[in-house]
C-alpha cells in the first residue's frame, strides 16, 4: 500500500481512539494525540516538541514509553509499536477497518463510502494474490491520466473482474471522496448496448421517455458524466459482442467514441475476454488504455496454491502447465486435494490435464457461439493442437501457412488474412506466440488446457463442422497430458 497522502489522519485517530477505550477504557490524553499526529508526520522528538510546546524529554519517556507499550497491546498484532512503526501499523488498521465497512456497504441497497455512491453487484474479494504491478499501472492512468476508458483483456478465469473490484477498493481506501458514483454492471448474454445504457442512466435516477432512442439516451449518459465525476465498471463486455453483426459494432462505436472523446471528469473500465478493437470500429486513440491480464507471477501463485494445501517442487510445473491461471490453478488443486489426496506426485503420474469450469465454459461459447470465431481461426486452432499432439514444439509460421493449404486444398491462400487471424487469436490468448530471436519467424502454440479441449472435443462443438477428425478419442487423450 502506498503512503495515502489522501488518507484523512483524523478518521485513522477515530479508529484508533476507539480501540483504545474499548481495551483501556479511557481516551487519548492531548499529549499522546500531539506525539502520534507528529510521528504520523515523520518528525522527530525536538520537532513535536518545538510544534507543541511540550518537554522533549516528557514527550520521549513520559509520554512515549508507556504510549508504544500500550499501542502495542491495542493494534500491535504481533509487531511491537514504536515511533518509527507507528505510521505503517495505523495505514494496516486504517484498511481492514475500512474493508469491513466497504463489505457491508456491498450488502445493503442505499450504499455510500464517504460522498461515493455505490451501485451494482461488486465482486467479493475472498482472496487476492499478487498484481501489485498491476494495480500501481492502473491507479496510475485512472488517477494521475485521467483516461476515461481502460480495458482489461484476458482469458476467462485470469482474474480480469476481480483485479478491477481490488482497483476500486484501493482507489477509495486512498480518497473516498473522490468520486460521486461508482458503479459496477455486469453484462449478461441476453443484454444490448441499448439495455445497458438504460439500466446506467436508471442508476443515476435520470428521468428518461420510454421510447427514447439509443443515441438520445447516449447524451444524456454523456451529460452526466461530464456533470459528476464517475467511476463505471462494465464486467464481462464479452457477453454483448457478436462480433459479425454490422449494425451491433456500429452502436458499440457510437458508445466508445462518446465516453471516450466527449470531455468529461469520468472513467469507464472494460473487462473483456475479447479485444474492444474487435468488437467496435472505433479507432484507439490516447483516451483509451488496453492492459492484456496475463497469469499471476510464479511467487503469487505458489502461494495461491499453498493455501490450497499444495505444496512441493511440482508446483512450478503446475503453474507453467496452467500458465499461472488463478482459476484453472484453484479447480485442478480441489481436484488433486479430492481424488489424489493433495498429492502433486500422483496427479502427475497420470500425465492428464485438468479443464477447470470457467475455461471451458469460455472454449464452449468460442466454438459453440456464432460470430464469435471465424472459420479460418476455429482451422488455425484445430491444426496447432493436433500438431502439438504429435509434437510439444511450436510450429513456425511458415510451416503453419504450408499446412493449412494443404489442409483446407488451396493452392492460394490469403497471408494477410492468416496473420489477421493469428493476431486475433493471440490477443484472446487462445494461442501463444515466439521467436528465438529478432532474426527468426515467429512460431506458433497454445497452452495445454485449450489443447486438451480441442483434441478431446467434449461437446462436440470444435468438429461439428469438419468431417475430418484426424486423431482418435484414444489417441487424443494418450497424447494430451
Amino acid at each position: 500500500m502506498s503512503s495515502n497522502k489522501n488518507l484523512d489522519l483524523e478518521a485513522v485517530l477515530e479508529i484508533l481512539e476507539e480501540r483504545v477505550l474499548q481495551h483501556t477504557g479511557r481516551y487519548l490524553s492531548p499529549s499522546e494525540m500531539v506525539l502520534i499526529k507528529g510521528s504520523w508526520d515523520g518528525k522527530d522528538y525536538k520537532e513535536i516538541a518545538n510544534d507543541s510546546g511540550y518537554n522533549v524529554h516528557y514527550l520521549q519517556t513520559g509520554v512515549g514509553t508507556p504510549l508504544w507499550t500500550m499501542l502495542t497491546e491495542v493494534v500491535g498484532e504481533g509487531v511491537q509499536v514504536k515511533k518509527l512503526t507507528l505510521r505503517n501499523i495505523l495505514l494496516k488498521l486504517a484498511k481492514k477497518e475500512y474493508l469491513k465497512k466497504l463489505e457491508a456497504s456491498y450488502q445493503n441497497v442505499d450504499r455510500l463510502i464517504g460522498t461515493t455512491r455505490l451501485y451494482g453487484d461488486f465482486p467479493k474479494i475472498t482472496s487476492f494474490y499478487g498484481r501489485q504491478d498491476e494495480i500501481s499501472i492502473l491507479k496510475r492512468e485512472v488517477n494521475l491520466l485521467k483516461k476515461r476508458c481502460i480495458s482489461l483483456i484476458g482469458i476467462a478465469g485470469i482474474g480480469k473482474s476481480i483485479l478491477a473490484s481490488k482497483l476500486i477498493e484501493e482507489i477509495l481506501l486512498e480518497d473516498s471522496n473522490n468520486y460521486e458514483y461508482v458503479i459496477w454492471k455486469t453484462i449478461k448474454r441476453s443484454s444490448t448496448i441499448d439495455n445497458l445504457v438504460t439500466d446506467i442512466i436508471k442508476s443515476f435516477n435520470i428521468e428518461q421517455a420510454e421510447d427514447i432512442t439509443l443515441q438520445s439516451k447516449l447524451s444524456l449518459l454523456l451529460n452526466y458524466l461530464q456533470l459528476h465525476r464517475c467511476l463505471l465498471v462494465l464486467d464481462g463486455f464479452e457477453a454483448i459482442a457478436p462480433v459479425n453483426i454490422f449494425e451491433k459494432r456500429l452502436e458499440y462505436e457510437d458508445f466508445f467514441v462518446g465516453i471516450t472523446q466527449e470531455k468529461h471528469q469520468s472513467c469507464v473500465i472494460v473487462t473483456s475476454q475479447v479485444p474492444l478493437k474487435e468488437i467496435t470500429y472505433v479507432n484507439v486513440n490516447s483516451s483509451i488504455v488496453s492492459i492484456q491480464i496475463e497469469g499471476l507471477e510464479e511467487d503469487a501463485a505458489i502461494q495461491l496454491m499453498r493455501e490450497k494445501g499444495i505444496a512441493g517442487e511440482k508446483c512450478k510445473e503446475l503453474i507453467e502447465t496452467y500458465r499461472g491461471n488463478p482459476s484453472e490453478l484453484e479447480a485442478v488443486s480441489d481436484r488433486i486435494n479430492r481424488i489424489f489426496g493433495g498429492s502433486l506426485e500422483k496427479f502427475f503420474d497420470y500425465r492428464t490435464t485438468v479443464i477447470g469450469p470457467r475455461v471451458e465454459a469460455m472454449l464452449n461459447l468460442q466454438f459453440g457461439q456464432s460470430g464469435l470465431l471465424t472459420d479460418l481461426q476455429k482451422q488455425v486452432m484445430v491444426y496447432l493442437a493436433e500438431e502439438m499432439a504429435k509434437s510439444s514444439a511450436l510450429i513456425p509460421f511458415s510451416k503453419l501457412i504450408n499446412d493449412l493449404k494443404e489442409r483446407l486444398k488451396l493452392e492460394a491462400m490469403s497471408i494477410s488474412k492468416v496473420i489477421s487471424a493469428l493476431e486475433a487469436l493471440e490477443q484472446r490468448s487462445l494461442i501463444e506466440a515466439s521467436k528465438k530471436s529478432s532474426k527468426h519467424e515467429l512460431s506458433y502454440g497454445m497452452e495445454p488446457v485449450i489443447k486438451k479441449y480441442i483434441l478431446v472435443d467434449p461437446y462436440g462443438l470444435v468438429y461439428k463442422s469438419s468431417n475430418k477428425k484426424e486423431l482418435t478419442s484414444y489417441v487424443q487423450e494418450q497424447n494430451s497430458p
